[in-house]
């Protein structure tokens, strides 16, 4: 019998069964092991200027308020980095200086910029003045309110000059680092670059 001219006599190869896992692994393996590091590794560990606070304060905790006055829910206060600002009714020049490094950091974290929120969270009813100022120079930052005795019972927030301290929030809502109004806002922006790095996660 004559075999067909046009019929291959090639048999198809066999297609590799591990090529699959190899292509799961590949995507996989990064996401687990910055979720192992963001959770697992000891912050403390890390060479940071900012002070830890210990034990962390969950944001749920400071029941946080919307410009309405309804309660924020905590879906809303996670799944970002954020740079946490408390005010009072006024803001002196130091206080609008460090709102604006505070800004200034954020932008300068290029690529990873659209990880972290800025939140100013307001003590006391604005005065013209700073709410002026908010909206002309911070304009994209979350403004929320919240009970200034409950923050002060949860974190180590100075009466006098609460504005001139930044926290850090991760994105599983832990308020977990300080920066004082001495410090110079190069260390913050070390530490945050440090923990962005580190974590990958957000």
């Amino acid at each position: 019998m004559n075999e067909n001219p046009n019929q291959s006599t090639v048999a198809p190869k066999a297609r590799n069964p591990y090529t699959l896992w190899f292509v799961i692994l590949a995507f996989v393996t990064p996401v687990l092991l910055a979720y192992y590091t963001f959770y697992f590794v000891n912050v403390s560990s890390f060479n940071n200027h900012g002070e830890l606070l210990k034990p962390m304060i969950q944001v749920s905790e400071l029941k946080l308020r919307d410009q309405s006055n309804t309660p924020v829910p905590v879906d809303k206060l996670t799944y970002k980095w954020r740079f946490i600002t408390f005010v009072t009714a006024s803001c002196n020049e130091v206080c609008k200086s460090r709102l604006i490094e505070t800004r200034q950091v954020h932008k300068a974290l290029g690529k990873n910029q659209h990880r972290v929120l800025q939140v100013i969270v307001e003590l006391a009813e604005p005065d013209a003045s700073l709410t002026e100022f908010i909206k002309t120079e911070l304009g994209d930052a979350v403004i929320l309110k919240a009970d200034p005795a409950i923050v002060g019972s949860l974190l180590p927030v100075s009466t006098s000059t609460p504005e001139n301290q930044i926290y850090i929030q991760d994105p599983k809502g832990n308020i977990m680092m300080r920066f004082s109004q001495d410090q110079p806002i190069d260390d913050f922006h070390h530490d945050v670059r440090k923990l962005l790095k580190a974590s990958q996660i957000g």
